[in-house]
């Protein structure tokens, strides 16, 4: 069973078996940005593409849509605003379509969902917002990734086993049409234990992200457990899952983003949303295959031990820790380390 996991964990993250614990090295901690600078409030969602760095700023709007804007705005990577753009209700996933160069906006997580697409050259797209085919007052698109010209959302707020946590999207026009691949009733393989066919633990999907394996990884944000699906939609897909543990060995909550950095040295962005700022981080000594998150419960930035889900603090003194993003040193502004369209 030992070596099938790691067999199988060096297919999620496709770095192999080196997952040390060797602590990185912190250089300067500096404010990138500040709420307050555009007037906004809540810094939660980054995402980096063409020379930019996005934020979504929630404002405190309604996260069913009922009441409240957000503010997006795109920055150069000194720090000087470009642009910012007033979006109804909350905005709570953002990411660039590497296809398109189009900035995806997904509205009101928890209830009455919409997507709004932003062109870095002229703004809001016409046809936006998008409505999806299937509406809810109680459930809604949290995140989005973008995998080899597919495109998988994270849905939230399940209740029954037989209830979709991931969804493949079908087309690019409104109304958004989606078919589910993974359910809140799925098992999987439990990466600490080495068990299959345990039940996987999805009771609150949160961020999307893809690993450099090309694996979809799902965070729970109340139950603190990641959640990797492997070969997403396809009749070879396999789950796993990992339960990060704090303090006495417990579950911890308030998981946000989780991201593995791809290169042993660059820069990390943070929103660090209770604080109304966003702080960039210099990293180097980074070990091969390091994977590090953002956890509410903790206020830390911390970095996960994929054997065990052990927390090893690297920034405390937070407050709500939310988005998370990374440039690789000397390799330019195009990726943001989030593993999109492998």
């Amino acid at each position: 069973m030992k070596t099938f996991l790691w067999n199988w964990l060096r297919l999620v993250v496709a770095f192999g078996i080196v997952v040390g614990c060797s602590a990185e090295t912190i250089g300067s901690v500096t404010t990138f940005a500040t709420g307050q600078a555009v007037n906004a409030t809540g810094p939660d969602s980054i995402t980096i593409g063409g020379g930019s760095l996005w934020i979504s700023y929630t404002n405190g709007a309604d996260s069913t849509g009922l009441g409240g804007s957000s503010t997006v705005v795109q920055y150069d990577l000194k720090g000087a605003i470009s642009h910012t753009f007033t979006i109804a209700g909350s905005v709570d996933g953002l990411k660039i379509d590497p296809r398109t160069g189009l900035v995806w906006a997904l509205q009101n997580q928890d209830g009455n969902s919409t997507l709004t697409l932003i062109d870095p050259k002229t703004g809001i797209t016409p046809n936006s917002p998008f409505h999806y085919q299937v509406t809810s007052s109680t459930n809604g698109y949290d995140d989005v990734v973008f995998r080899g010209g597919q495109v998988f959302l994270s849905y939230t707020n399940p209740s029954a086993p037989s209830d979709p946590t991931i969804q493949l999207l079908e087309n690019r026009e409104s109304p958004l049409i989606v078919k589910p691949i993974l359910t809140m009733g799925a098992t999987g393989l439990n990466l600490a234990t080495g068990q299959s066919k345990q039940p996987t633990i999805q009771n609150d999907p949160d961020s999307l992200k893809l690993t450099p394996g090309g694996a979809l990884m799902l965070s729970s944000g109340d139950d603190g457990v990641l959640t990797f699906v492997l070969n997403p939609g396809t009749d070879d897909q396999r789950v796993a899952f990992l339960t990060l543990l704090g303090p006495q060995n417990t579950r911890v909550a308030g998981l946000d983003d989780a991201i593995f950095p791809n290169s042993e040295a660059g820069t990390l962005y943070l929103t660090d949303t209770g604080n109304n700022r966003v702080l960039k981080i210099e990293l180097e000594n980074i070990v091969e295959g390091a994977l590090y998150a953002s956890v509410g419960s903790l206020n830390q930035l911390v970095r996960v031990d994929i054997k065990t889900g052990a927390l090893i603090p690297v920034m405390s003194s937070l407050n709500a820790p939310h988005g998370l993003a990374f440039v690789p040193k000397d390799h330019g502004t195009e990726t943001d380390g989030q593993g999109q369209d492998h």
